[in-house]
């Protein structure tokens, strides 16, 4: 299997509750981090990364990263993988990530897995990858048992610790556990270590959204509208999208808007559409901008524009969506060199404000 290593699998982490220096520069004259707590300074410094301001940012994720906080650490790694703020340097990244991963943050412990499984910054080594990934499956990260899934057969030690972490998550599963429940169902939906089963991932799917998860309520959405494991049902996709959307769940608010576009158990309202759709997409998920886009491209639910109409289709496109790759190039030739360069401008103003808005689900 080629595998691809994506910023999006790269995660920042978020300051919950309450080594040595490289070449980020702290010192400088009024430094605005100088004299605080190191948990205050990792708050700030993210704050500094969404409005764009890297260099500060990393200063910030430095200082707090060298007095042990786990966040930081992960937090300094990515940038060091990305190379904002820093220069880049993989196997900066590596040393981070293993520092807040030795610490037990399970955002880092799946990141190293990551550098591991596609030899970034280290030797390829896919053993430590499974040990990574099996860390953060025991955590309860889906993601990291999907990737243990998805080279269990292949690799036996993957294959032991997948059908280990399955087990418990099972007893789990069995004893309420919301997290758990979803995971199952995520297992079964996506054949990730396991024979697709439609019929077992509703089964836990329908388990954790009565109990209010988003993600499983999403899921039994998206089922009920393609008919996987039952007879498709566009009130019962509506129903269960609007549960997760309410929920600020940005797959679910596109498949509201969806539903609301075309008219599928509910009247067709194009401004409901437009509502839900513009909730994804500033929520940086990649369809619903490309969606968006095209709304405005066509004036449905708003005044037609095609200079935001490219500002939602390129970004979309930045993250490698391939209706927005077309669409991009459809759009360059049909606008203007003043509704092209506000369209640019537009673009490159909100991914500024943005920075972390980039998802994958």
């Amino acid at each position: 299997m080629r595998y691809k290593i994506l910023f999006v699998l790269l995660t920042f982490a978020w300051l919950s509750g309450c080594g040595s220096t490289s070449e980020v520069v702290r010192d400088k004259p009024g430094d605005i981090f100088e004299g605080k707590d190191a948990k205050e300074v990792v708050k700030q410094a993210r704050d500094y990364h969404d409005k764009g301001e890297f260099e500060t940012a990393a200063i910030g994720y430095q200082k707090s990263a060298d007095e042990g906080v786990a966040v930081a650490q992960n937090n300094l790694g990515v940038m060091y993988y990305e190379g904002r703020g820093v220069t880049q340097d993989l196997t900066q990244a590596v040393n981070w990530f293993r520092k807040a991963a030795d610490q037990g943050l399970v955002d880092a412990q799946f990141n190293i897995a990551q550098m591991y499984h596609a030899g970034k910054g280290i030797e390829q080594d896919i053993e430590q990858a499974t040990q990574w990934y099996r860390k953060a499956a025991e955590q309860g990260d889906i993601r990291a048992l999907s990737r243990l899934g998805e080279i269990s057969e292949t690799h036996l030690a993957a294959h032991q610790a997948f059908f280990e972490v399955k087990q418990e998550i099972k007893e789990e599963a069995d004893n309420g556990d919301v997290k758990a429940q979803t995971t199952l169902g995520n297992l079964y939906y996506h054949g990730n270590g396991v024979i697709a089963d439609f019929t077992k991932a509703m089964q836990w799917f329908q388990k954790a959204a009565d109990q209010n998860d988003a993600q499983a309520q999403y899921y039994l959405g998206l089922m009920y509208y393609k008919g996987e494991g039952i007879f498709q049902d566009y009130p019962q996709a509506g129903h269960w999208f609007r549960k997760a959307a309410k929920q600020d769940y940005p797959p679910a608010q596109s498949g509201l808007g969806q539903i609301y576009y075309e008219g599928k158990g509910v009247e067709q309202h194009f401004e409901e559409a437009i509502y839900w759709t513009r909730k994804a997409a500033e929520l940086g998920l990649a369809d619903a901008q490309n969606n968006l886009g095209m709304m405005y491209y066509k004036g449905e639910g708003v005044p037609k524009d095609l200079s935001v109409a490219y500002q939602w289709v390129a970004l979309a496109e930045a993250q490698g969506n391939q209706d927005a790759i077309e669409g991009r190039n459809f759009l360059v030739k049909e606008l203007s060199v003043d509704e092209l360069a506000k369209g640019e401008r537009l673009m490159r103003e909100w991914a500024l404000k943005h920075p972390n808005s980039v998802i994958s689900y």
